[in-house]
């Protein structure tokens, strides 16, 4: 794993707030979706003019989210067949999920599907939050492969949410992140409320 980068752009807390709590993100897809430039627009608010192939980096931000203090824990992964043996590593590390496919490539959508399975079957002991991101929205729609309304059907099915995105300008990519911590935090505080604290959700709130 790749040493963790501290944020650019992003409003840090004061040191004198309480901790933060630590949140977990992994961000999954084929190759060439843009996992990357979703990433780099998130925390850099700038899109990567020059990007090589992703094997795997990771990033560490400060940020409010829904009125909580968090320390987000990003790791980007690579997309390439020849890095899936590391997919259960990758979905052990995570507490939270974007699922990125292209709207261009119907293959990446397939393949997002698969890893949503697979993150459901691996942590479904404990505390996760996915979202199913369409990056590359503002791309004509001549070159559109897979349909909005079909992955809104997949989605909902799933009882996920799910957005369209471009890192390219900027649109839902604020939203995509937020609107996942937010569904994870959501969770965590109704197990809390439950008076039942589940291990292994990837959040540290020490």
């Amino acid at each position: 794993m790749s040493r963790p980068r501290e944020s650019i752009g992003c409003s840090s807390l004061n040191q004198n707030e309480e901790k933060p709590l630590e949140v977990k993100l992994v961000i999954l897809g084929k190759s060439l979706v843009g996992k990357s430039a979703l990433t780099f627009r998130f925390i850099n608010a700038q899109f990567p003019k020059d990007h090589d192939t992703t094997i795997e980096d990771s990033y560490k931000v400060k940020m409010n989210i829904g009125g909580t203090n968090c320390l987000l824990e990003i790791l980007d992964t690579a997309g390439q067949d020849d890095y899936q043996s590391m997919l259960d590593t990758w979905i052990n590390f995570g507490s939270g999920f974007l699922l990125v496919y292209s709207i261009d490539d119907l293959e990446s959508y397939e393949e997002v599907k698969k890893k949503y399975e697979k993150v459901a079957l691996m942590k479904s002991r404990e505390i996760f939050s996915c979202i199913l991101v369409g990056n590359k929205c503002d791309l004509s729609d001549d070159l559109r492969k897979v349909e909005k309304s079909d992955a809104q059907e997949f989605a909902d099915s799933k009882g996920i949410p799910f957005l369209e995105a471009s890192a390219l300008n900027r649109t839902n990519v604020n939203e995509c992140f937020n609107l996942l911590v937010i569904d994870l935090l959501d969770k965590l505080k109704e197990k809390v409320n439950s008076g039942c604290m589940a291990k292994g959700c990837g959040c540290n709130i020490s």
